[in-house]
């Protein structure tokens, strides 16, 4: 029977419980600059979003940025999956840091961590603007019904 720790461990390296922070990422695709956004950062690499995929066995250079501190880092890496989205023109590619240092690791995982620590600004419904929006808002003030 495994103890609870490897168990742990091998969640931990596989990326369960990667941080979901969505980061904007840049990398070179023919000469022109991509920009993408990436999720579920780890050590070992990550999951980018973006409309012109590179193809699986690709090496490339990735800029991550932070854009709340506008802190970057570049790493080297490459395709190792890559997927079509039905609902979207998006792809997505699963890519691994390749020729990282222990410094590129810290890197990253500060900017995740800094980019996780940051609140969400609150969301504003997208009815508000409507019609029937507006008399909500006319009339269910909140301020109102206290007063």
């Amino acid at each position: 029977m495994a103890n609870s720790s490897s168990v742990k461990n091998t969640k931990k390296e596989c990326g369960a419980g990667a941080p979901a922070v969505k980061l904007p990422v840049f990398y070179n695709k023919g000469g022109r600059k991509v920009e993408a956004y990436g999720t579920r950062f780890s050590a070992k690499g990550c999951v980018i979003y973006t409309g012109t995929p590179q193809n699986c066995g690709t090496s490339f250079s990735l800029k991550i940025s932070n854009p709340h501190t506008n802190k970057t880092v570049q790493v080297d890496s490459s395709v190792i999956m890559r997927k079509r989205f039905q609902n979207a023109r998006k792809w997505g590619m699963v890519v691994k840091f390749i020729n990282m240092t222990e410094a590129d690791r810290d890197k990253v995982g500060q900017i995740v961590a800094q980019a996780a620590s940051v609140p969400k600004p609150p969301s504003q419904s997208k009815y508000l603007k409507t019609p029937i929006g507006q008399v909500i808002l006319r009339y269910f003030n909140l301020k109102k019904l206290l007063d």
